[in-house]
């Protein structure tokens, strides 16, 4: 009787820790697919003018909300935050304003994952989420837990 309570234990915490693990797989691009549908083509990088204030603006805030490093230099024409220690597997950003002729400018983000193995979300959907909002205001990122989208 004991073997069999036992057994009882030992496969119900077998098919508990198969559960947690299936939920763990659940990635932070998985479950925001929808809201980036929105951003589908955004493309890869923001065209503003008369100087960007507004847009500028919107990258600082941006990085605040959804970086976990914390925001190292802000200029006229570069925001950069700090970049993961060690194989954090988290994202520093480069934010650059680049002057394209006739008072446009060019608003581009580069990121680095800490992780060989990569970070979550995606880099593509991370960019599609920040120029989204760069150009419309609108955050597709809503607040996941822990997450906070990108952390």
């Amino acid at each position: 009787m004991i073997s069999y309570s036992k057994n009882i234990i030992f496969t119900f915490s077998v098919l508990i820790l198969f559960i947690l693990l299936l939920i763990g797989c659940s990635t932070v691009s998985n479950r925001i697919q929808t809201s980036l549908t929105q951003a589908i083509d955004i493309g890869n990088s923001i065209t503003c003018h008369n100087n960007c204030k507004q847009e500028w603006e919107r990258a600082q805030i941006w990085l605040a909300k959804h970086s976990k490093w914390k925001i190292q230099t802000v200029t006229d024409v570069l925001i950069q935050t700090f970049y993961p220690v060690g194989s954090e597997p988290s994202y520093g950003f480069s934010i650059t304003k680049e002057p394209a002729g006739q008072g446009n400018y060019i608003i581009r983000m580069e990121l680095v994952c800490g992780n060989m193995f990569g970070c979550d979300p995606k880099p593509q959907d991370v960019k599609k989420a920040f120029y989204y909002y760069i150009k419309n205001g609108v955050d597709l990122l809503p607040e996941m837990g822990n997450f906070a989208a990108i952390r």
